[in-house]
């Protein structure tokens, strides 16, 4: 069937339904508007149920193959949505996604999507398959240009009226990220409707309204922006995120440093990268940690992490604040060793 892109879908939705959906690709945003495009559009043609599964590694096949195989006589029409949340899954996970095709039927729906890229998951077997029957939609991100275009858009459904300055400022501040972008606009369109937003005008919101998801803090300790992350972590804690949210996801960080470690001294860093899904745009944010800190000083982050972990899950934290702050100044640049959460936590 057709292959899309994600700006395309909207007008394939208005002739009726596909049997199947894939979507695939690195942008987050696009990839969730299509999804939540084929929602609103399954709503009037009488899929009145949504299912949705994520396929991680203990994912139990049998549940989504029992929801396959019912049929409408004594249930409604089911959107079936199944994400792929392993950046490359196991072949065991391959050889039960080529059956699928065999499933479909007129009582669903299926939306297949994923966070791999569309060019690499099109070449799989069980692709191939479903897209005899699917329309394929492909999600890419943006470049500067695209974005700046998407901005502008956005603005005009919001009915915002933005300068150039202040569209640029705003591209400027999200970074590529679309997701933050929108929530953005749509804050605008709260606090400044029916009033034309200059770049300073937009600099005091900014300021007052400005707030941060995990993401955005973990790419300012990567880059080694300390007073940039220590503002975000900051931000977020005032936003009420779970401090253990917080630590994971610099656990998370870090685990992806060591493999890349390891990959750049057996000549491997570019292999690494694609085994890892990390795209291009990304990739010079984690080659500047890797210069910024040896192996000696990951592996140290490492045991700070671990005590930290432990003495919070003990309530031994007197100043969480601060000791996240601790560990994101770790991230951005070795220092002097003389404060160490392992101390507190061998007391």
């Amino acid at each position: 069937m057709q292959k899309l892109y994600a700006n395309q879908l909207p007008a394939q939705l208005q002739h009726g339904l596909a049997p199947c959906y894939l979507i695939f690709g690195e942008e987050p945003l696009q990839k969730l508007e299509a999804i939540e495009a084929i929602r609103h559009a399954a709503k009037p043609q009488g899929f009145l149920e949504r299912l949705s599964f994520s396929a991680d590694a203990q994912f139990d096949w049998q549940q989504l193959d029992n929801e396959l195989s019912a049929m409408s006589l004594f249930a409604e029409r089911r959107l079936i949505e199944l994400e792929l949340a392993q950046a490359k899954p196991p072949a065991a996970v391959n050889e039960q996604l080529k059956q699928l095709a065999a499933k479909l039927h007129p009582d669903i729906v299926l939306v297949v999507h994923g966070s791999r890229s569309f060019s690499e998951v099109s070449k799989l077997a069980w692709f191939k398959q479903l897209a005899e029957q699917a329309v394929q939609v492909a999600i890419y991100p943006l470049d500067e240009r695209q974005q700046l275009q998407w901005l502008q858009q956005r603005a005009r459904q919001l009915q915002l009226q933005l300068s150039s300055d202040a569209l640029n400022l705003l591209q400027q501040h999200c970074a590529g990220n679309l997701l933050a972008a929108r929530q953005e606009l749509e804050k605008l369109a709260l606090t400044h409707p029916d009033s034309r937003i200059d770049a300073e005008t937009f600099s005091r919101f900014l300021a007052d309204h400005s707030s941060y998801n995990v993401f955005q803090l973990t790419d300012s300790v990567l880059a080694g922006h300390s007073a940039e992350a220590a503002h975000r972590l900051q931000r977020l804690l005032e936003q009420d995120t779970e401090p253990v949210i917080i630590a994971w996801q610099l656990h998370k960080e870090l685990s992806i440093l060591q493999q890349l470690a390891q990959a750049e001294q057996q000549g491997q860093l570019s292999a690494q990268f694609k085994l890892l899904a990390i795209w291009p745009k990304r990739q010079p944010l984690y080659q500047q940690a890797l210069q910024r800190l040896s192996r000696g000083w990951q592996n140290y982050l490492l045991q700070e992490l671990a005590a930290f972990d432990r003495l919070f899950k003990a309530g031994q934290l007197t100043n969480t604040t601060l000791a996240l702050l601790h560990l994101v100044t770790l991230f951005c640049h070795p220092v002097a060793k003389t404060f160490a959460l392992q101390q507190y936590d061998a007391d």
